[in-house]
């Protein structure tokens, strides 16, 4: 086979993407190279706690779904990664397999914070009832993921690329963002209102902001969902930011390897020579 593109290796996989896509796609894979590792890392901080978690204690509904969170996050972090990184023979069957694992890791972290809502409003059924058709909602705007999103082959290497992202995907961190909006209210509106000793207008923004005047256990659930709502309102909002861009899924064509076959270059990527 003769090159005729002039390039030392033409196979490799950005060498058939525009350079602004290149550029996000490679930056993409050390994301995730980054994210899987600080997983990992926190995995293995927390292997002790875990350890007496799981086998000092009895195991109740709320562990099962600790654990089953921290299982789908970890392997919808290492496919993600995979897709990223490593030879695919099916770009479609690896986008299920991340869309459905996204829904799985989603669905049971969304879980967790159900379980912590409805402890600190019991025993009210009103606000049981919300937040369950609010879960239900985040599972159900998942599903949208694996309906909508498709993959194919950056050229002729085995290298996938997702290249169809529909509008109505977003829905799926939508919803998400405004069962997470809703729990950080009322649990920070429950706490304040009917968990503290003073009274007043500023001891309650105090206690919001430092805290201050509040038991130990009611400033770790204030404090802990406070943490937790700026890192699922980052990830959302740049989820959507991401949809949006057009540059982030470039307009490939399904049968990416057929269409740039031939010498020469075409439309600004390198050609395949003919053998």
């Amino acid at each position: 086979m003769s090159n005729t593109t002039g390039l030392p290796n033409p196979f490799t996989p950005l060498a058939f993407l525009p350079p602004a896509v290149a550029d996000q796609f490679e930056a993409s894979r050390y994301l995730y190279a980054a994210t899987l590792g600080a997983y990992i890392w926190d995995i293995a901080m927390n292997l002790g706690n875990d350890y007496v978690l799981l086998f000092k204690h009895r195991v109740r509904f709320p562990t099962a779904v600790y654990f089953l969170s921290r299982a789908f996050t970890l392997a919808f972090i290492l496919v993600c990664f995979v897709n990223q990184v490593a030879p695919v023979e099916n770009c479609d069957a690896m986008a299920l397999g991340w869309s459905i694992g996204a829904i799985l890791a989603k669905s049971a972290t969304t879980m967790l914070f159900f379980l912590r809502v409805t402890a600190v409003w019991h025993p009210s059924k009103i606000a049981y009832a919300v937040f369950f058709i609010l879960w239900l909602a985040v599972l159900a705007g998942g599903i949208t993921a694996p309906v909508g999103v498709r993959g194919t082959h950056i050229g002729p290497t085995m290298q996938c690329i997702t290249t169809d992202v529909p509008g109505y995907v977003e829905v799926a961190a939508i919803i998400p963002l405004v069962n997470e909006t809703a729990i950080f209210f009322a649990i920070n509106y429950r706490i304040l209102a009917h968990m503290m000793v003073a009274d007043s207008s500023m001891a309650r923004l105090r206690a919001f902001f430092g805290g201050k005047g509040l038991s130990a256990l009611s400033r770790a659930l204030l404090q802990s969902g406070q943490h937790f709502y700026l890192v699922a309102v980052a990830a959302n909002v740049t989820l959507l930011v991401a949809a949006k861009l057009p540059s982030v899924v470039p307009d490939l064509p399904r049968d990416a390897h057929s269409t740039c076959r031939g010498a020469g270059q075409r439309d600004g990527l390198p050609g395949i020579p003919e053998d």
